[in-house]
């Protein structure tokens, strides 16, 4: 499985419009927004302004929508950018809620991705990265080349950042459960051994 690192290389939009849901400032539009809030003297609350509308994810709903299927504690890491999201996050109990059922067979996780649009597998003696070559191997091969495409397009969002390293050892953690949010189209990895939740999500475009 392809582990997120500073290799995987994001190239810059190709517009003044962010390709991602949180922007919507068109040239114009923020030109105005700029001169306004220079004559009350507040540009850095601009800067801050724009930063935040052009994440991925916001970390309150990300949080909150996490929140349905694990036992979260505090947030150790959260990062996003454009087409990335990387976070880490403790939970208090290492198990998920019983409201997201953990598959132990590709075919059923699969499954429940389609009927649910989000599953959860996690098999004995198996790691997430093992545990997404079998669903790639499988007739769940959707699941499978998701899991790779998350996994590599967030790197940026992992850079020069310790948690990556973390993140490396959930992804051969043996008995670690792979979960895929399809509606987010988010990674997440639970490591029972240190109770982390690692949310990984990028975007090709």
């Amino acid at each position: 499985m392809a582990i997120p690192s500073g290799q995987f290389a994001v190239s810059p939009p190709s517009s003044n419009h962010c390709t991602r849901r949180r922007c919507h400032h068109g040239t114009g539009a923020r030109a105005t927004f700029v001169r306004r809030l220079r004559s009350h003297g507040a540009l850095a609350a601009l800067a801050v302004l724009l930063l935040a509308a052009c994440e991925r994810d916001n970390e309150l709903e990300l949080r909150s929508r996490l929140n349905q299927w694990f036992f979260l504690g505090d947030t150790v890491y959260f990062s996003s950018r454009m087409r990335c999201t990387g976070a880490m996050i403790h939970v208090i109990v290492d198990r998920p809620r019983s409201n997201l059922s953990v598959q132990d067979h590709p075919d059923q996780a699969k499954t429940a991705l389609r009927n649910q649009g989000v599953a959860a597998i996690r098999i004995d003696g198996m790691t997430p990265a093992d545990l997404t070559d079998a669903m790639l191997l499988s007739g769940a091969g959707f699941f499978g080349k998701q899991a790779l495409a998350a996994g590599a397009l967030a790197g940026p969002c992992f850079d020069r950042s310790e948690i990556g390293a973390f993140l490396h050892d959930a992804l051969t953690r043996p008995g670690a459960t792979l979960a895929y949010d399809g509606v987010n189209e988010g990674l997440i990895i639970l490591d029972p051994n240190r109770n982390r939740l690692f949310y990984i999500a990028g975007d090709v475009w």
